[in-house]
């Protein structure tokens, strides 16, 4: 089974490759480490794709940690369900996970994709209830008015 190493380095002046989270990946065991340079304007990941083509079903993409895979959760996912798809693995140093051993966190990120999927559709669903309200779908139905506790201002019937 190959290794290889990916991580990305912050959008930071003068600086496009990070040699102690090189070093940590080649200790690691990876035989051949990728970057990608964060950028402010967009997220392009040609080091990512080259590692990702340099393995063959059953190996292994190891990083230092999340954010070093990704800068967001949406970020992460993609890359996360990029390499269950193709049969790879996950090693992240921390926190540590490593799917070869557990495949669970495959299986949360999924659920989690899932439920961001499902956002949009519940969205929708709650704004369609909210037009109905306001458009009178909810006559019938009577308000109840708040129960008075002894801290409430007396009312004018008191």
């Amino acid at each position: 089974m190959k290794l290889v190493g990916y991580y990305r380095v912050p959008p930071v002046r003068g600086i496009f490759f990070s040699p102690a989270q090189e070093e940590r990946l080649l200790l690691l065991g990876c035989e051949e480490v990728f970057s990608d340079r964060c950028l402010n304007s967009g997220v392009v990941r040609p080091g990512l794709t080259r590692a990702l083509d340099a393995l063959e079903d059953g190996g292994a993409v190891a990083t230092p940690s999340l954010h070093a895979l990704a800068g967001d959760m949406a970020g992460l996912m993609d890359v996360v369900l990029k390499l269950e798809a193709r049969g790879l693995h996950l090693i992240v140093q921390q926190p540590e996970i490593d799917t070869r051993a557990d495949p669970g966190f495959f299986e949360a990120c999924r659920a989690l994709a899932g439920f961001n999927g499902e956002r949009p559709m519940v969205r929708a669903a709650e704004a369609a209830l909210v037009a109905r309200g306001a458009a009178g779908g909810l006559k019938g139905l009577k308000a109840e008015a708040p129960a008075q506790t002894d801290d409430a201002p007396p009312s004018a019937e008191d």
